[in-house]
């Protein structure tokens, strides 16, 4: 039994959750994994099932199908390595 206002989600294999029919990208290296999508007023916070965030987004405007991460597209840089190159 899950509080008010949070839901399991299954990420799909965009990156992408879905909550009442608004399609939300989260990220595409969490395809396939459960999510712990919490609402509160017009705040989404999504979480893994460990409780980190992955994804902050504010309830969109009536009519808006699709709300992005705010990343752009393609490759992300890796955290904190440094190129041997460098």
């Amino acid at each position: 039994n899950l509080p008010e206002g949070t839901r399991v989600r299954r990420v799909s294999s965009y990156g992408t959750i879905g909550l009442n029919n608004v399609i939300y990208l989260i990220d595409r290296r969490h395809a396939f994994q459960q999510v712990i999508v919490v609402t509160d007023g017009d705040k989404i916070t999504v979480t893994d099932l460990l409780g980190e965030i992955l994804a902050e987004h504010t309830r969109p405007a009536p009519g808006i199908k699709y709300v992005g991460n705010g990343r752009r597209r393609g490759p992300h840089p890796k955290t904190g390595e440094v190129s041997p190159m460098s």
